[in-house]
């Protein structure tokens, strides 16, 4: 098999999640792990398994030899670090979402394209089993023509959120926010199991934990979203409602999806469990591919995504080797598409109104 270098361009989740679960891939060898904000070098060596550790994200760009660079920092960085990436001739894998907006990520596509690399968004969870599960149904056309699509989540997060800063996440102008974090995967999947993309939005991005005070009586004022709630519609015609809560103080779900087509339902809870319905029959459940467990020595925080991402990185690996896309990998062009969904989101909270994906 061969093995890819991979260097790592931030110490969040790069190091807590990325560098992990690529440390104990056969595909891939991470030489190099890069701070943003030039973080605590040891603790970076412990949490990521990592040992090259740098605090200057350039300098480890002129210094290793990489074939894959994965950028993991906050989002108004993306752009910046994708430039440089490209300019050294590797290719990338980047957070999720792409870029602060459509204009960012169009100018990022045009590079990709120029130096002939490729550009792929990490969006792990299209690999997990209950998502491929139904990416496979609704393709057989088993459902029928879709009419309609409601998708939510909701995470007990209140406590959190009042206890706890949020850093970059809380400022929109850093491209914090749930819409971006959480928003971002649940538009791509949807259209990726649609083989759609979104028409027009209307849409609500509300604030429920404005502030948070620390033990020294500082506040941190918030910025950007803690919630979302969009109703929509698809170029295939089917509307959609989308909806997340992360000041939830309990929640019975975190996910839950419901498809409603002409020709059958189905239901998807927790990312675990897929229930079909054909006609008017009774919903069923599906038997879904067996979850991959991580190994023993795999930190906590990495083990939680080790199901799909490990699954994202056999097709990363399959698509790096061949020279040909693995279909369900998300790559930049999708990053786009999901971009200009995520502003027209924004532009109708902002003006109160329906807005038309461009």
């Amino acid at each position: 098999m061969n093995t890819f270098r991979v260097g790592i361009i931030g110490t969040g989740f790069g190091a807590k999640v990325h560098a992990p679960i690529m440390k104990f891939h056969d595909g891939f060898e991470v030489v190099a792990i890069s701070s943003v904000s030039r973080g605590n070098v040891d603790e970076v060596r412990k949490v990521s398994l990592i040992e090259n550790v740098y605090t200057d994200w350039k300098q480890m760009l002129e210094q290793e030899k990489l074939d894959l660079v994965v950028v993991a920092s906050a989002v108004h960085l993306h752009k910046e670090m994708v430039d440089a990436v490209y300019k050294k001739g590797v290719h990338i894998l980047c957070e999720k979402p792409m870029a602060l907006h459509k204009d960012e990520t169009e100018q990022m596509i045009s590079l990709k394209n120029e130096v002939g690399k490729l550009g792929f968004i990490n969006h792990e969870f299209r690999f997990l089993p209950a998502r491929t599960k139904i990416k496979e149904i609704v393709d057989s056309g088993s459902l029928g023509e879709i009419m309609h699509i409601r998708y939510e989540c909701s995470f007990a997060n209140y406590t959190a959120l009042l206890s706890k800063s949020r850093g970059w996440l809380g400022q929109a102008e850093t491209g914090g926010g749930m819409l971006g974090a959480i928003g971002s995967h649940m538009i791509d999947t949807l259209q990726w199991w649609g083989n759609s993309t979104f028409k027009e939005v209307f849409a609500n991005l509300p604030i429920h934990v404005p502030t948070y005070t620390n033990e020294d009586g500082i506040v941190e004022h918030r910025t950007a979203d803690d919630a979302f709630q969009v109703i929509g519609s698809l170029t295939n015609g089917a509307t959609v409602t989308l909806e997340l809560l992360s000041s939830a103080r309990q929640t019975a779900n975190t996910w839950r999806l419901e498809i409603f087509g002409q020709g059958g339902t189905l239901f998807m809870l927790d990312d675990n469990q897929v229930l079909l319905s054909t006609g008017d029959s009774k919903l069923e459940e599906v038997a879904l591919t067996q979850e991959i467990i991580a190994p023993q020595k795999t930190p906590a925080i990495a083990a939680r995504y080790y199901n799909g991402y490990n699954r994202m990185l056999d097709a990363l690996h399959e698509t790096l080797d061949k020279g040909v896309k693995h279909p369900y990998l998300a790559d930049f062009e999708n990053g786009h598409t999901t971009q200009k969904v995520l502003d027209a989101i924004r532009l109708s909270a902002k003006e109160g109104r329906k807005v038309e994906v461009q």
